[in-house]
This record gives structure tokens, sequence and C-alpha cells, in this order.
């Protein structure tokens, strides 16, 4: 079971081996433990989808659930804290056994050994694993450490959820160079040479994380080195082995023996699932997947509420972005050529259903872990007995989890018994409360004189106390007093009611310490030896005490038909008591069924109020589209008003233009009917050809008046019937 070294392998590198072998077959296993506390912590989006949602104006929401759901678990375990407890196997280990539960009660208050718990039970319900190692910090201070789950290191190989069948188990951890040569002075000036030496073998080429990794072991930089402290089997035994960078600081033997005197690994460890893989993981694994689509959804579903899809012809508005955003706004305006041509898409339906979608992912998540009884919601108007099934059922769910956990902290109770046998040698005063006189200690280990031979003995040798003992688990209590007291309050009253021989053998039969017991017992019997009177007094009040009993055996048997009438005028009552239930139960179911009616019509009207809405909003958007086309009507409307206004000044133009041509043409002498198109006319020639006559005047006086004298006419174009010219 021990690994072979290979040939020319040093023990660091054989170390360094076993290490690169955990951290590269769990790399996957550490990634998913990460992503785990990450998802715990709030961390449950990528930096991708947070661009990509950032692109797409969508908000990241987190609703974190599993936080919630963790911390119930968690609460749950700190609510049924335990007090270690030992049982004797015989009667005569059984003072052997109240030292032992005292001891182990001591050690736990001293190193606080239930926060302890709680930490490796937070490791193992989140990241999948919890660990703890018991180890001696002086000659007698026994010490409980936590071992974080991203430090602790495993043989991949292992698949049993209390790590039984690991080669090694170890911690691996990042430390200041200066922290780890004081911590190990008589290889200071190696690790030391480790660190400034030339060689490149397992040196960080920048600072890297506080992270162990497989293939940087100094980190020059920042003056830091990885420590390995590491406990593996060699056959049968155990090897305790420290690497600090390139330096095997130490390799042999462990420390730590069992109680048969074996050498044992300190490391405890406990996990709460693993896979066939031998990846273990926790109840926030099952848990990633509802919860990302309650994130998913969400996120959606408020984008949706803020979003509209709309779907247009090309060419129906001028700016496209423009109309996006206007769109975008609970107040836009948006201008269109064609009404017809836009239509905002409804998608009412897709958040509905996204919504939908979304409650059924918060219900599985609910499904996971402690149910709502156990958390103490949604059991108001129940019975006492119904929330106590419930909380049953809650418990029987997460019974293999708390049951590896339980047998976590037995076993670190054994090893803590283990470290007292083996290092508490000297003598010892361990605080007890148990004890209501002065005393409140007990001495461990204490040399004291035998007044029968005068010789000196050890009283409480715990190195001596070879008790077959089984360690069990108690209720938490402040004080061994206080459970001591529990226990007498429940046997008290049957002492009470019956005769000293009978209440002593219930004494003997009970579970309180033998201290406790011998008190009580002297108690009973009056206190030590009696005198012969005493006796014959007892003895008498004995037979008196005898025929009481007989009297009232007697009187018992002849009130015996009175109490079992009473007893079926009980049964009669009770049953009529269950029948009031019955009626009553079914009178809550009735009103359930009511409720629920009441809340599905509720819901109808709630429908219907939105299907209103959505009809108001298509009965805007129609009166919208008509207010469109009227506005596109006077528009066409102006415009063809303003082209006749144009064509109507143009015609009277026109129509003053042939006035003044036809009165030219009169004051000319040329024949012109009223009313007569002439605008074909040009009277620049006219005015010319006057011109060019005037000035032969002189010349031309008698053609001239000829040419008076004659008749004039217009000449018109034999087309169109318009005057073009005069002859």
């Amino acid at each position: 079971m021990s690994p072979k070294p290979e040939a020319g392998e040093d023990g660091a590198e054989r170390i360094r081996k076993m290490v690169r072998e955990y951290l590269d077959t769990m790399e996957e296993a550490r990634d998913r433990a990460a992503l785990s506390r990450d998802y715990y912590d709030g961390k449950q989006w990528t930096k991708e989808e947070i661009a990509t949602l950032k692109q797409r104006g969508q908000p990241p929401i987190v609703f974190n659930r599993i936080k919630r759901k963790v911390d119930s678990i968690l609460g749950v375990e700190r609510n049924r804290r335990t007090d270690p407890k030992a049982y004797p196997r015989t009667p005569r280990d059984e003072q052997s056994a109240d030292i032992v539960t005292q001891a182990l009660r001591f050690v736990s208050d001293q190193t606080r050994l239930n926060n302890i718990f709680s930490g490796a039970f937070e490791c193992g319900m989140i990241e999948g694993a919890g660990a703890a190692e018991v180890i001696m910090d002086g000659p007698e201070d026994i010490k409980v450490n936590l071992i974080p789950w991203d430090e602790f290191i495993f043989d991949p190989r292992s698949s049993r959820h209390d790590f039984s069948d690991a080669r090694y188990l170890g911690v691996l951890k990042w430390m200041d160079a200066d922290d780890a040569i004081a911590l190990y002075p008589d290889k200071g000036k190696e690790i030391e040479a480790g660190i400034t030496g030339s060689e490149r073998a397992f040196v960080a080429d920048q600072s890297v994380d506080d992270k162990p990794s497989s293939g940087t072991w100094i980190d020059r930089k920042r003056r830091r080195v990885q420590v390995c402290q590491l406990y593996y089997k060699q056959g049968a035994e155990h090897n305790y082995a420290v690497v600090v960078g390139s330096t095997l600081v130490m390799d042999g033997p462990s420390y730590y023996r069992d109680e048969k005197g074996k050498t044992v690994c300190p490391i405890e460890a406990f996990s709460a699932y693993v896979d066939r893989e031998n990846c273990r993981y926790g109840v926030v694994h099952d848990m990633r997947g509802p919860q990302d689509e309650i994130n998913h959804r969400r996120s959606k579903a408020v984008h949706f509420l803020h979003s509209r899809r709309v779907m247009a012809q090309q060419g129906a508005v001028a700016d496209v972005g423009q109309a996006k955003r206007e769109i975008a706004r609970p107040d836009g305006w948006v201008e269109v050529v064609d009404p017809q041509a836009v239509q905002v898409l409804d998608t009412a339906q897709e958040t509905t259903g996204n919504l939908n979608m979304l409650q059924e992912a918060k219900a599985e998540i609910d499904l996971l872990g402690p149910n709502n009884a156990l958390q103490g919601k949604g059991t108001e108007g129940e019975s006492g007995r119904a929330i106590i099934a419930q909380q049953q059922a809650g418990l029987a769910e997460l019974a293999p989890l708390y049951d590896r956990f339980n047998d976590f902290k037995l076993r670190v109770y054994r090893a803590t018994w283990a470290r007292i046998k083996q290092f508490w040698k000297a003598p010892k005063w361990v605080r007890i409360t148990d004890d209501e006189q002065a005393t409140q200690f007990i001495g461990l280990n204490q040399v004291q004189v035998d007044p029968m031979t005068g010789q000196p003995q050890v009283q409480n040798a715990v190195a001596q106390m070879d008790v077959d003992v089984i360690l069990e688990t108690g209720p938490d209590t402040v004080t061994l007093q206080s459970e001591e007291f529990e226990q007498l309050a429940q046997i008290m009253p049957q002492l009470a009611a019956l005769p000293p021989p009978y209440a002593l053998a219930l004494i003997e039969a009970s579970s309180l310490p033998a201290q406790r017991k011998k008190k009580m017992t002297e108690l009973l019997s009056g206190g030590g030896e009696q005198s012969p009177e005493a006796q014959a007094m007892a003895q008498k009040q004995a037979q008196m005490q005898e025929r009481a009993a007989m009297a009232e055996i007697a009187t018992k048997e002849s009130s015996a038909a009175l109490n079992m009438a009473k007893a079926q005028n009980e049964g009669a009552l009770a049953q009529s008591n269950i029948e009031l239930e019955r009626e009553r139960m079914t009178a809550e179911q009735v009103k359930a069924q009511g409720e629920t009616a009441i809340k599905a019509q509720e819901l109808q009207i709630k429908q219907q109020e939105l299907q209103f809405k959505l009809a108001e909003l298509d009965l805007k958007r129609a009166e919208l589209g008509l207010k469109q086309q009227e506005l596109a009507a006077n528009v066409e409307m102006e415009r063809e008003r303003s082209a006749l206004t144009e064509r109507m000044a143009d015609r009277q133009a026109m129509a003053e233009d042939n006035r003044a041509k036809r009165e030219a043409l009169r004051s000319q002498g040329f024949e012109v009917s009223e009313g007569e198109d002439v605008s074909g006319v040009n009277m620049a020639e006219v005015m010319s050809g006057l011109s060019s006559s005037l000035a032969g005047l002189g010349e031309g006086m008698r053609a001239m008046a000829e040419a008076q004298a004659r008749p004039k006419r217009v000449v018109r174009d034999p087309s169109t019937g318009r005057v073009v010219g005069t002859e």
C-alpha cells in the first residue's frame, strides 16, 4: 500500500510525486468545489455571461437560494450539537468511563471543538470534504485544527466517505519563507539555499496565487515556499513527511499512536458524496442547475418586461435607430410612412411562460435539503403532531449526511482520547462540575501514599486505563451537572413511588456516574452502617410498609372496576374527540379547497383584466392608426388645394395678359373680338414693325395712307384657332 520509490528518487521527489498525483487527478473536482463555493457566495455568473448580458442590456440578476438552503442545513447541525460520553462495557470500568467523559469534555471546551466541527461540516456540505487534525501543541496541550478544503490533499484512489482506504492524507499550502524557516529552524539553511539557489526546478517564473500547484514549489519573487505535511502508509504503519520547497525536512514514523500502540494518521475527514470517479462533492453541486435556471429566467423575464419587438417593412420609418429608441421609451413617438407596415409583437405569452418555468425551478430547489417544517416555515395553522411528522421526514432525508458527519465526530473524539493516553504522563487537574461540594477538579496521574502499605501509588493513571469503552454522543449540555440533572429529573418520580430496594435497583441500572450512584445509594439506605435498634426499627418499618402495600393492593383491586368504567368513558370521550378532530380536519380541507378555488378565480380575473388591458392597447393602437390616416389625408388635401390655387393664379395671369394684348392690338387698329385668345402674338415684333413704319413715314406717306386705308385682318393658326399675327 505504500508508494514505491523509483531508482534514484529521493524522499522529497517521492512526496512531490504523490502531491502531483492528487492535484492532476482531482483538478476537475477541485474546480467544481471552487465553483460550489462561488455559488454559495453569490458569484453565479461568469465574466463572459455578464459581458453578453451587458451587450443585450439585460441585468445579471442573482437570487441566491443556495445560500439560504445550505445555511438551513448548517443551522440544523448547530441545533443538534452533542457532547462526547464514554459508556463502560463492564461494571468495573464505570469509574474509568466517567474519567474519560470528563477528560474529553475538558479538551472539547479548551479547543472549542464544536466550532471546528461546524467548520468541517460547512466544507463538507459546500465543497464536499471536511477534515481536521488532532495533534499536540506542546508536551500536554491537545490541539484540533480545521483543515481548509483547498489545502487538504488525499489519495485520489480513495472511494470511501471516511477516507479509511486512503494511502495518504496531508496538508499543502503556501507559506512565507521566513515563517517556514522559523517553523523548521534545523533546515533553515537548506530552505534558504533552495530559495536563493540557481536551480530552476520547481520555481515559479512569476507570482502565483495562494493555491496548491503541482509544478511550482518556490516563489522567489515574493519569497514564498509551498509546504507539504503528509501522512502516508508504509506497510501497516504510518509515516510523516514534510517537504518545504525543494527541501525534505523530515520523513519518518508518525508521532501519534492508537490505543494498541500502532502509528496512526492524526487527520480525520469525511465527505458528503462520492461519485464513481472518486470525486467528492457536496449538496451545492445538485443545486447549481436550478439556481442557474432561476437567475437566467428571472433576468430574461425582467428583460422581456422592458423590451418590445417590432416587425416592419423596409423603409417604413425614416431612421431605424431613432425608431428603436423611441419604441423602447414609455412615451415614445415614432412617425411612419405606412402604419400597416409596422407591427409591435406581443411578448406577454412568452413572459408568462418564462415566469411559470421560474416557479418550477424555485420549487425544485426548495425540495432539496431541509423541508419548510424543519426550517420553521409554512407550518402556520398545523397541529403539533403534523409539524413533528414533517420535521422527522426532513431529518430522514438528511440522515445520510448527518450519519457520516457523526461518524467523523466519533473518530475525532477517539483520536483525542488516544492523544490523552499517549501524552498525558504528568499529574494533571481536569475541571469538572458534577460535584456540588467544594472540589471542582479531578486529578489525573496523581501520586498518593497508600495508607495500608505506606507505598506511593498513582491514582487515575491515564496510561494504564486499558478500559473497553464505547464513545457515543449525548445531548449538548453546558456542564455534566446539567446532564445528570436531566437524568435525575426523569427517574425521580419513579424513585418516589418505589420501595427502597426497588429504588436502589433502579439507580444501579441507570447511566448516572459511579460517584452519583454511590451518593444516591447512601441517601436511600440511610447513610452507612446502622445500629441494631435502627435495624429493628427499619425492619418494623419495612413490615409496616409491606402491610400498607398489601392494603393498597386491596384498595387498588376494589377500585379496578371503577377504573375500568372510567377508562371506558375516557375511551368514548377520546373517540368523540377523534371524530371532532376528523370533522375539524375535514372542515379545514374544505376551507383550503375553497381558498384554492378563490385563488384560482382571482387568477382568472387577473388574466381577464390582462386580456382587457391588451384589448384596450389594441384599441389605442387602432385609434393611433386612424389618426395617422386622417393626418395623411389632410396633408394630401392641403397639397391639392395649393396646386389648385397656383393653377387659378396662372389662369388669371394669362387672362390679364390676353386682355392687355387685345387692347394693344386694338390700339394698333387690329380687329380683335372680346375674349379671343391672343397669347401667341409677339408684341415685340408688332412694336418693332411699327417703329420701322414710323421711321420711313416721310418717304412712304402715300403708301402708308393706302395701307391704313386698307382693312386689316388677324392671322390665326388653322389647327388651334389661336391668333399668330396680322396682315
